[in-house]
């Protein structure tokens, strides 16, 4: 008889991954790389649909007759605000994720291409965990200050609500019971305050509040911003803030390794701006710990950042008194579809109906 397993699609920029996973953890996995000379020939992310198909459906086939697969995961994407939860994945999520109305963003592919294999396994539905989406802010880190301007949740979900779970499982505090601050720091940085399973309060990840990020530009002073958005396009404008700020501005490179070599080799401008983005994201996690009224019971590093220990020993320096400090690098996004997906399949979770209302995790 053959062992159950459940399919994990994970789309990025530029590869999508694939793993089989049972309840003990991945069985078999995949990075299929897709090189931007291919991706080019598409105008939209949407439209690479068929091509990724093609490619992730490869290695699944070769792998199908050793599983009897019981469902398919897909990384969900920039669809409407929602709670954090299993989905179902409807005709509205796909509707969504296909026209990309509320974000353009590879994760939209998650669930496209989870619907078009769950035909090949005859099977009714298919599944997203925690979009990218979900934003359940308290009320009161809803306000900006400018009525009419809401402050935004865009974050790290997946990994961010994983290294949470994972510091409840270390300290054996129940996850609905617990409160933890979480800084994934990669690409984007989202620093969040997990408070009784829930993201109650998070900066935007992609254009506002919070530090600088390798190429995202952060937090900014409204005067700079508002000449610039009279000075130049909103595409433009948006282009600089989203993708060409941070390090890459500053340094012109994104790899905190090449950021490192440089102080190495006496670069003191290089200094400055290291220096700047760990007390940004220390003076975060320290805002949040105040968010959470001191009841933090830890502090958790995640994200591909968190590979550099010189980093994390730096950040400790600022945030170690504050609360436990416990560092996870990487990130754990398969896994936490994989789980997330189980929790629901058997009963620990009901599923959840897109778009879902106003209450949720």
């Amino acid at each position: 008889m053959l062992n159950e397993a459940l399919i994990v699609i994970n789309p990025g920029s530029t590869s999508t991954k694939v793993a089989f996973y049972s309840r003990e953890g991945e069985l078999t996995s995949a990075n299929i790389d897709h090189p931007q000379s291919e991706l080019q020939q598409f105008e939209r992310i949407a439209d690479q649909l068929p091509y990724r198909y093609e490619k992730i459906k490869s290695f699944i086939m070769q792998n199908t007759s050793n599983f009897r697969v019981i469902g398919i995961v897909g990384r969900g994407g920039i669809v409407k605000p929602v709670s954090g939860g299993t989905y179902r994945i409807n005709e509205e999520f796909l509707e969504d994720a296909r026209s990309a109305q509320y974000g353009e963003h590879a994760s939209n592919l998650g669930s496209l291409l989870a619907d078009k294999l769950k035909h090949e396994f005859s099977l009714n539905d298919c599944y997203t965990v925690d979009p990218v989406s979900t934003s359940r802010l308290s009320d009161v880190a809803k306000i900006s200050g400018v009525p009419g301007i809401v402050r935004d949740g865009r974050a790290h979900t997946l990994n961010v609500k994983m290294t949470a779970r994972k510091l409840s499982k270390m300290q054996k505090v129940p996850f609905h019971e617990s409160h933890y601050v979480v800084a994934h720091l990669g690409g984007g940085i989202s620093i969040a305050l997990v408070s009784g399973g829930r993201i109650v309060d998070v900066n935007d990840g992609l254009l506002g509040m919070g530090p600088f990020s390798p190429n995202r530009a952060g937090a900014l002073p409204l005067r700079g911003v508002m000449e610039l958005c009279y000075s130049k396009p909103e595409p433009e404008v948006k282009k600089l803030f989203s993708q060409n700020s941070g390090f890459k501005a500053y340094l012109g490179t994104t790899d905190v390794r090449e950021v490192l070599k440089m102080i190495d080799n006496g670069n003191k401008k290089a200094e400055l701006i290291y220096d700047a983005f760990v007390y940004q994201v220390a003076k975060e996690i320290g805002a949040c710990i105040a968010a959470s009224q001191g009841r933090a019971q830890g502090i958790g590093i995640t994200g591909g950042i968190a590979h550099s220990k010189r980093l994390t020993n730096d950040l400790e320096s600022y945030v170690s008194t504050l609360g436990d400090y416990h560092v996870f690098p990487g990130e754990s996004e398969m896994e936490a579809l994989a789980e997330g997906f189980y929790r629901m399949y058997d009963g620990e979770e009901e599923v959840l109906e897109y778009p879902g209302n106003e209450f949720g995790v």
